[in-house]
């Protein structure tokens, strides 16, 4: 079995392989051989100029690794020596700075104690102060609580004897009253008995009596008072198309408004006036 197909030439007659064609192949075996040794010459030379390349890197690396630790040993020493002084400035710049806390601390700390006790005796000052103007100040509120306690006994009784005499004068007016009314009643129990017991003669002369009315009531101080007051919130109320609150009135006519309350209250009563929300409009 042949590796390589050269081109063959056969013979035309019997079709076997020629002495020729055998060379050939040959040949192309021994191009084939001394290829291969070639190739390998080849490499085994590039073999040994890498190995020789490989050797020169190492050379390399190791001096350069030599050089390397030589510069970091010297680097080592510089640092370790500027560093050694720089720990020793610090240490001495650390003292200095602590004697200058330490004498800073000792003149705020006198000083603090100064401003303390001079606030401490500003503060005992102003306490006694205090105390002093409290204990005039309640003397002062003793004093016009008993001025206010006599003005306002005072005013109650002006007041309860007022109470009296309007009291006493509705039981005078009242007695006035009562005469008349007891004998309208007494007249008219009269006239209900004849129409029980059918006396129309009876009936028609008590109709025909003339009647007794009780005498006009007389308005009181107060009264006239309060129906002069209404009239006038009345005329406030009219002369106000937007309508007026109490507060309103109250500047208006000059009058406190709570004293408003009743007076408004009975004019709402009466129909003299509306009222929507809290303002007060004349009556349509």
């Amino acid at each position: 079995m042949y590796l390589l197909h050269p081109p063959r030439m056969q013979c035309a007659k019997s079709g076997t392989i020629t002495r020729w064609e055998k060379m050939t192949i040959a040949d192309g075996m021994h191009q084939i051989v001394d290829t291969i040794n070639e190739a390998r010459a080849s490499r085994v030379s590039d073999i040994a100029g890498l190995v020789r390349d490989v050797g020169e890197i190492r050379y390399d690396a190791r001096k350069s690794l030599k050089s390397l630790n030589k510069t970091r040993k010297h680097n080592a020493i510089v640092q370790s020596r500027a560093l050694h002084k720089g720990v020793k400035a610090l240490r001495h710049d650390s003292q200095d700075m602590f004697s200058g806390f330490s004498a800073q601390r000792l003149a705020m700390a006198q000083e603090s104690r100064e401003k303390l006790n001079e606030f401490t005796t500003q503060l005992k000052k102003d306490v006694t102060d205090i105390r002093l103007d409290a204990t005039h100040m309640i003397h002062g509120f003793a004093d016009e609580r008993v001025h206010r306690g006599i003005e306002l006994t005072r005013m109650l009784s002006s007041y309860n004897e007022g109470i009296v005499g309007d009291v006493q004068h509705l039981m005078g007016f009242f007695r006035q009253v009562r005469v008349p009314f007891q004998e309208d009643l007494a007249e008219a129990h009269t006239i209900w008995q004849s129409q029980q017991s059918g006396g129309h003669s009876q009936q028609a002369r008590q109709a025909n009596k003339p009647v007794s009315h009780a005498p006009k009531k007389s308005e009181t101080p107060a009264e006239t008072a309060d129906a002069s007051l209404k009239e006038k919130i009345l005329r406030t109320i009219n002369k106000s198309p937007r309508g007026i609150s109490l507060s309103q009135a109250g500047k208006k006519t000059g009058v406190e408004w709570r004293k408003l309350v009743r007076p408004v209250k009975e004019l709402l009563e009466e129909g003299a006036v509306r009222k929507e929300d809290t303002r007060y409009f004349r009556a349509n």
